[in-house]
């Protein structure tokens, strides 16, 4: 496995990555942040080529990852990627979603645990009462991402 390091709109992001596709994104500060657990420093800027293709080319299905995750938590994050970008949701409907109207705090978990930050994105999922609620890289980044995607929809309109 490989890492590098490339600056996001929303800060500096690790990317872990081997040939059979990204393993995990993260923000600096994870607590999971992947210094110590892979073999081998990419240049940043093979990095950087890959990150510009995700950022211009959304993915539809989270088999273009290799992802470890349960059977639930794969089927939460398939869902995720079903929310427009520019678009909100609540954990109650991605529950209703995949069929687990009442697992809310399952699914909750599920999208916490989510191993690529903002690709799939967990960032549009709010509390029933409209508010961001937390977020693993911060409630100001989580803003940042959603004020980007809207940007980014009114350019492309």
């Amino acid at each position: 496995m490989y890492r590098g390091k490339v600056m996001s709109p929303f800060g500096d992001l690790w990317m872990v990555w081997s040939n059979l596709g990204i393993h995990q994104l993260c923000f600096d500060g994870d607590p999971q942040e992947p210094v110590d657990s892979v073999d081998s420093l990419r240049m940043d800027e093979e990095a950087g080529v890959m990150f510009e293709t995700l950022l211009h080319r959304p993915l539809a299905k989270i088999e273009q990852l290799s992802l470890t995750g349960t059977p639930f938590q794969r089927q939460v994050w398939q869902q995720l990627l079903s929310i427009p970008v520019g678009t909100l949701t609540t954990y109650q409907k991605i529950a209703e979603a995949v069929g687990r109207p009442t697992a809310v705090r399952a699914v909750a978990n599920a999208i916490g645990a989510n191993p690529v930050a903002w690709l799939i994105p967990c960032h549009r999922v709010v509390r029933s009462d409209g508010q961001l609620g937390g977020y693993r890289w911060g409630v100001e980044r989580k803003r940042a991402m959603l004020d980007w995607e809207q940007q980014k929809g009114r350019a492309a309109a």
